[in-house]
Formats: C-alpha cells, sequence, structure tokens
C-alpha cells in the first residue's frame, strides 16, 4: 500500500510540474517608473488615520482604567461589608427569601461549579 502511495504522489508530482513550466515567466520590467523617495510617503490621509487610531486607543485606555477604578471600589465596599458583618449597600437583607450560599437557586439547578484544573 504504501508503494502504491509513493507512486501516485509521483504522478502528481510530475503533473504539477509540467503545469508549473507550461506557464510563461513574469515580463521584465518595462515602462513602469517608481517615484522617488520624497512622493512615496502615506501623506496627510495616513498620517489622519495613524491620529485617529492613537487617540482612539488613547482614550479607551483612560475609560477602562475608570471602569476599573469602580469595580475596584465597589469590590472593596463589599469586602468591608463582609467582614464587618453588615450587608452591604444595595445587597438584599439577610433572611429574605434568597438562596443559600451553597445550595441551587432554582429547582434543577446544580449549584456552583467546582473550579476547573485540579482533580
Amino acid at each position: 500500500m504504501t508503494g502504491l502511495l509513493a507512486v501516485a504522489h509521483g504522478t502528481l508530482l510530475q503533473g504539477w510540474g509540467s503545469v508549473a513550466a507550461a506557464v510563461s515567466p513574469s515580463p521584465s520590467p518595462s515602462s513602469i517608473e517608481i517615484p522617488p523617495e520624497d512622493q512615496t510617503s502615506p501623506g496627510l490621509l495616513g498620517f489622519l488615520v495613524t491620529f485617529a487610531a492613537a487617540a482612539a486607543v488613547i482614550l479607551l485606555a483612560f475609560s477602562m482604567v475608570r471602569h476599573l477604578r469602580v469595580v475596584d471600589r465597589n469590590a472593596r465596599r463589599l469586602r468591608e461589608a463582609e467582614e464587618a458583618g453588615t450587608p452591604a449597600p444595595g445587597a438584599p437583607a439577610a433572611g429574605g427569601d434568597t438562596p443559600a450560599a451553597d445550595g441551587p437557586e432554582r429547582p434543577g439547578d446544580p449549584g456552583p461549579t467546582p473550579p476547573r484544573g485540579r482533580a
């Protein structure tokens, strides 16, 4: 079976070689003029596009930092409230109809999933 595969592979390579040889080579450079180096810059449009992309990245970075500060502040408030034993602002009151921390939220819900990677 391996010999038959080698013969088929060789035949395909020979056929492809004849197709590649039939293609004429690319023409030599003719009347195409290459502009001087000082005229091959991206120009004003290239500068404006690059400037707009850089400005967008900077604005997105500022926005991300602002949102991360809000998340960090909220996490710190929740952590301090849990340490003090008081309910966090916006959290439901204890003894209400909230599900148990370790139990399922709805009937048929398996509950929290265990962490992956360690068995």
